[in-house]
């Protein structure tokens, strides 16, 4: 037996087109190609295995001394 591809959902997600931020609906087996959607889903759960595109960069903040 295979493993799941990565950019496969394992559950139905919505959210916004992001070219047109028009709702969108994906559901359960979807294979989702394009980064953009992927960094939109950001519940591990929702994938059926580890999405491929990485993960949102950390936002670094400088610390100031007052």
């Amino acid at each position: 037996m295979t493993a799941p591809a990565p950019n496969v959902l394992a559950a139905t997600v919505h959210l916004l087109d992001p070219a047109s931020r028009e709702p969108l609906v994906l559901t359960v087996g979807t294979e989702v190609t394009d980064p953009a959607v992927t960094e939109q889903i950001t519940n591990p759960a929702c994938w059926a295995g580890s999405p491929t595109a990485p993960a949102r960069p950390v936002r670094k903040t400088k610390v100031t001394q007052d």
